[in-house]
């Protein structure tokens, strides 16, 4: 609880500044709504929200899955063959050098104003981040260990579980919870290129409009899923810690 509210009083105390920015400065509420006509608009229109909140929430998630399974999978196997790698990483750097934005309408041409092209958009721009996270975590061994696994007899197998992983995880999580934000980014652009449903249509009609109230009811609510997968993502990280340890290395993330 204590951690819960240390994090809550900068949201507070912003949204403190904000609702007495609106009230001093007369801002009219069709450019910037206050805090507690966002608020009063959410209970309003909460069946709405609730509604297209499902569709957005099965975007980020399954996006954001297929992104970090997807990523660990080729991580692990550029890892264990230079082969494989030279291979795969001409197309994975392709896949990231074209913007997404620019795919996205294409993917809505290929596979209709459905979840599926919003799935790629967000598998796509939260793959990288773990990949190149998981590549490093998994390549960052010290040498004594390797000498000391090899004079035990210890498979490849054994090394992965016993020795690679456990050392990636540092690696791993940073890039995580950055690609579940990511996730969130790239569900918002498919449906901002593309859409009947989910919050990010909602922004555009409320933008369409000028209920400027909806867009940002609807933004509100995306944000709060962005920060409580983040709060969940961390608290699994720090469960994991507490079992395994943060490793010999230190936690960051590596930037691309």
């Amino acid at each position: 609880m204590r951690a819960v509210l240390k994090k809550a009083m900068p949201i507070a105390l912003f949204c403190a500044i904000w609702e007495a920015a609106c009230i001093l400065m007369k801002i009219p509420n069709y450019i910037v709504p206050a805090p507690h006509r966002v608020l009063e608009k959410i209970v309003d229109s909460w069946s709405l929200l609730y509604a297209h909140s499902f569709t957005s929430i099965a975007e980020i998630v399954i996006g954001f899955v297929l992104a970090s399974v997807c990523a660990l999978l080729c991580a692990i196997a550029m890892v264990h063959s230079r082969r494989i790698e030279a291979i795969l990483e001409p197309f994975l750097v392709v896949s990231q050098v074209i913007p997404k934005v620019a795919l996205a309408p294409l993917f809505i041409i290929w596979f209709g104003h459905g979840i599926l092209p919003k799935i790629i958009i967000a598998m796509l721009i939260a793959f990288f981040p773990v990949l190149v996270n998981a590549i490093v975590g998994l390549r960052s061994i010290d040498g004594e260990i390797v000498e000391l696994m090899d004079s035990i007899a210890a498979n490849k197998r054994q090394m992965f579980w016993r020795v690679r992983l456990p050392n990636s995880l540092p690696y791993i999580f940073p890039a995580l919870k950055v690609a579940a934000l990511l996730s969130i980014v790239g569900a918002m652009v498919g449906e901002f290129v593309g859409s009947d449903r989910g919050l990010g249509y909602l922004m555009i009609v409320g933008d369409v409009n000028l209920d400027t109230d909806l867009l940002f009811a609807a933004l509100a609510v995306v944000t709060a899923f962005g920060m409580m997968v983040y709060a969940i993502i961390e608290t699994f990280e720090r469960r994991i810690e507490s079992r395994y340890g943060k490793g010999d290395t230190q936690q960051h993330l590596v930037t691309v």
